[in-house]
């Protein structure tokens, strides 16, 4: 399996908070294939990278949002701060809020209108048919790695 690369701008967050889970020290929520659909990183205001599927079997994926910048029409980025927000027409697919000493807050994420199961609710992160809830993640590039072949 390749190495995940992450943009060179990139920097994690120290602390996120995701539903009731709390992540330490983590560069991913998720990996899917060794493909990276989504990365909130620090800096002057949130940063976001959102990759979705180019095709049914995952193979090619499509950069939807580079370091903030929507490649498509219909997805609005909203970056203040201390807050972003990313929209669709119909919904907010991601909103999180950044405080003290690094720490992110995910107010929302719902993945699902770019046909990724991954959302979380004010308990859990649920991911691909899996819930994590209570659990604390330290020292790791990513919390859930998903196959292609899953």
């Amino acid at each position: 399996m390749n190495p995940l690369e992450f943009p060179t701008q990139y920097e994690p967050f120290a602390r996120v908070r995701i539903g009731s889970n709390i992540l330490e020290n983590v560069k991913a929520l998720v990996s899917v294939a060794g493909h990276l659909p989504l990365l909130v990183g620090d800096g002057p205001t949130p940063r976001v990278w959102l990759s979705i599927p180019a095709d049914a079997k995952g193979s090619r994926w499509y950069p939807l949002v580079k370091d903030n910048f929507s490649s498509h029409a219909d997805i609005t980025v909203e970056a203040s701060p201390k807050k972003i927000v990313v929209r669709t027409p119909q919904t907010i697919v991601l909103s999180a809020i950044s405080g003290k000493e690094g720490a992110l807050w995910f107010q929302r994420l719902d993945l699902r209108p770019f046909g990724l199961n991954i959302y979380a609710d004010e308990a859990s992160l649920h991911v691909m048919g899996s819930t994590l809830t209570k659990n604390q993640f330290r020292d790791i590039p990513v919390v859930v790695g998903v196959n292609a072949d899953a």
